[in-house]
C-alpha cells in the first residue's frame, strides 16, 4: 500500500480538525496563515486520499451513564469456528448494558483485544463471564481504565 506524502501544512490542518472537526476553513486558514482556498483544497485532497475518513462526534462516556471503561485482552484458538463467535459480541453487550467500541485481532500474548463501556462493574463482570463461555477462549484479562493521561489522534 502506497502511503500519502503530506507536509507541515497538512499536519497543521489535521491537528486543528482533530481538536474540533467543525472548525471553519476560514478559521483554519487564519490560524496557519494560508488562504481559505488552500485549506479547502488540502482537506479535499486528504479526504480523497483516505487520510481523513470522516468527521465524528467525540462523547464523554461518563456523561452518557457509563461507569466503567475497559480493555479486555484474551487468547482464542485460531480456527474459523472459534473466530465466527466474535459476531455475537455486539448482541451480548446489548443484553448487559455494555457498549462494544472496538474489536481488534492482535499478536502477542493475546490475539484479541476489546474496548468496552459498561454501566456498572456488575454489567462488565457479566459480559466477561459470557465471553468466557465462548469455545476456545483462554486467558481473559480485564484492564479497567482509571484516568486518561494523554490522548491524541494520529
Amino acid at each position: 500500500m502506497k502511503h500519502m506524502i503530506y507536509d507541515e501544512i497538512d499536519r497543521e490542518i489535521l491537528e486543528i480538525l482533530n481538536r474540533d472537526g467543525r472548525t471553519k476553513f476560514t478559521t483554519i486558514a487564519k490560524s496557519i496563515r494560508r488562504t481559505e482556498g488552500t485549506v479547502r483544497n488540502r482537506v479535499r485532497r486528504l479526504r480523497e486520499k483516505g487520510v481523513i475518513q470522516g468527521f465524528r462526534v467525540v462523547t464523554d462516556p461518563v456523561n452518557l451513564g457509563y461507569e466503567k471503561q475497559a480493555i479486555i485482552r484474551f487468547q482464542m484458538e485460531p480456527s474459523y469456528e472459534t473466530y465466527a463467535q466474535m459476531d455475537n459480541l455486539p448482541f451480548i453487550c446489548q443484553g448487559v448494558n455494555c457498549d462494544l467500541l472496538a474489536l481488534y485481532r492482535a499478536n502477542g500474548e493475546s490475539n484479541f483485544i476489546l474496548e468496552v463501556l459498561s454501566k456498572s462493574k456488575h454489567d462488565l463482570d457479566y459480559f466477561v463471564s459470557e465471553l468466557g463461555k465462548f469455545d476456545g477462549i483462554e486467558d481473559i484479562e480485564v484492564l479497567i481504565k482509571e484516568e486518561k493521561i494523554y490522548d491524541k489522534l494520529p
